[in-house]
């Protein structure tokens, strides 16, 4: 996630129309698709994600679907697999674009570090979290989930007993299998050539190397 560029955000956050019961604490950075405020919802500290004009539209016109729903969907899909459910960022709402209020998702704050960042402070990835990674991705894709986004820099590693735990936070990608960027690729996908998956797997082994080259 981006740090914060002041410039704007003041204005994005007097924009932003809630209800009640959540209190805007701050603004957190900005991703490719999204600007994050932290807040709190009653007594849980929670993120308030909104999404760029640009981005949300774009999602509407190419694949006619609200972005907010389109993640909150896939996050909670995950987050209701037992099996991996506390490696899932906990969703507690959304508001589509047809709502009253403005135009985002409530989900779990997550409170970490970033694996890339891990892997460089420790100098190489912990077996744990290589396995909960490989763990995670089977159980998804078990479930029909795929393209998880989980790049090193796009997985939160939090500290639960004493366990390193890697946490998925970001689910608004849209997956290749059901919009692929070409035809080619599209028809590797449909014919089975290339699992719906493949950029999960892919991700986990860069996790590897990663690992491996910090030594």
């Amino acid at each position: 996630m981006g740090k914060p560029d002041t410039q704007g955000i003041d204005e994005i956050q007097e924009s932003l129309s809630l209800p009640a019961e959540i209190q805007i604490k701050g603004y957190l950075g900005k991703g490719a698709r999204s600007h994050v405020f932290e807040a709190m919802l009653d007594k849980d500290t929670v993120i308030v994600k909104t999404y760029r004009k640009e981005v949300a539209q774009k999602y509407r016109d190419k694949y006619d679907i609200d972005i907010a729903e389109f993640e909150f969907g896939r996050n909670k899909s995950l987050y209701d697999l037992n099996e991996i459910k506390k490696y899932i960022a906990r969703p507690y709402r959304v508001y589509p674009s047809s709502s009253e209020y403005t135009h985002c998702m409530i989900q779990e704050y997550v409170s970490g570090r970033s694996l890339k960042d891990l892997i460089i402070e420790m100098g190489h990835l912990p077996r744990e979290v290589l396995d909960a990674g490989y763990h995670i991705v089977r159980m998804a894709e078990t479930n029909g989930v795929h393209d998880l986004d989980i790049s090193s820099k796009n997985v939160m590693i939090v500290e639960q007993g004493g366990e390193l735990i890697p946490k998925l936070y970001d689910f608004n990608l849209m997956p290749q299998y059901l919009h692929a960027p070409n035809p080619f690729l599209w028809l590797a996908i449909k014919l089975g050539l290339r699992g719906r998956s493949h950029r999960d797997y892919r991700n986990l082994k860069k996790w590897e190397k990663r690992g491996q080259d910090a030594h």
